[in-house]
């Protein structure tokens, strides 16, 4: 419970003597949006520490959120976890909301991983960022320009969101926004398809609204990058069209201490099928601190 009366949900798992990492998800998702099997991140020496952001699975929504306001709820669950410091891990615009996070939380963060994450609005002035992304996306960053971020959100969101949302729909949905690449890195790991379709369910379980919301913050202009002091490794991958490596090199430029670490021929969905080397390359950045 948040000092509001707000609930935030989060899964605890992994090593529970292990590395702390807060996993944010990507959009529409919520905390289950990750390796189906909690045993490899236990075998990474990581205690995971998976929350739904406001207004996704099982927490309340926050009308009043910024992009920013997410570290606020992530150190009231971090003193009561009784965790003095962690690593932030977000994949798509997770990332994001990681980088959001890291802003707020200082030297409580031990280091950022961002997979395939989404940018700040910035970085679509510039032209590289932009000439990479694929047609669907470029669409969006350019109706982005043209209305504001509640009606960008209401918009897309029915797109995100098949509704009504069943089992057998949801799966379906996954498997068909993946593409190719996406879709071949999920068969990489057995369950990891599934795992995605039972968190778009969840992601609705309380409506669309939270989605909608939380797809407004996403085009809030103002992210602070200079306040983000831990060290960043952002993993993008050669095929990804929605977060392509133009986004790494443009965060690797703004960023006082991050990395880009390229995949080739990874997608969108390389969180999957590496998963636990991600988590020790988080560990590796974060050990110094």
């Amino acid at each position: 419970m948040l000092p509001d009366g707000r609930s935030l949900a989060y899964d605890d798992v992994g090593d529970p003597r292990g590395w702390p990492v807060v996993y944010l998800h990507g959009t529409p998702d919520s905390r289950l949006a990750r390796h189906p099997d909690d045993a490899v991140t236990a075998e990474a020496g990581v205690r995971l520490v998976a929350v739904d952001r406001p207004g996704a699975g099982d927490s309340d929504p926050h009308p009043a959120a910024t992009l920013r306001s997410i570290g606020e709820d992530l150190r009231c669950l971090l003193d009561a976890l009784d965790l003095d410091r962690s690593a932030l891990l977000g994949w798509s615009a997770g990332g994001l909301f990681a980088l959001a996070a890291a802003s707020d939380l200082g030297e409580r963060v031990l280091a950022v991983g961002l997979v395939g994450t989404l940018p700040p609005l910035e970085a679509y002035a510039d032209p590289a960022v932009r000439d990479a992304l694929r047609p669907a996306r470029r669409h969006v960053v350019d109706l982005a320009a043209e209305l504001s971020a509640s009606e960008l959100a209401a918009e897309l969101t029915p797109h995100l969101v098949p509704v009504p949302l069943t089992r057998e729909l949801a799966l379906e949905h996954v498997l068909e926004t993946a593409g190719e690449d996406g879709r071949r890195e999920l068969a990489a790991v057995p369950g990891a398809a599934e795992q995605l379709a039972l968190a778009l369910e969840a992601s609705v379980r309380g409506g669309v609204g939270g989605v909608q919301h939380d797809l407004s913050l996403q085009f809030e202009a103002g992210l602070d990058l200079g306040a983000v002091r831990a060290p960043v490794r952002s993993f993008h991958g050669s095929r990804d069209g929605a977060s392509p490596p133009e986004v790494g090199a443009w965060l690797a430029s703004h960023l006082d201490a991050c990395v880009l670490d390229l995949v080739p021929d990874g997608g969108h969905h390389l969180l999957f099928p590496r998963w636990r080397g991600i988590l020790r390359a988080l560990r590796r950045d974060g050990s110094g601190r």
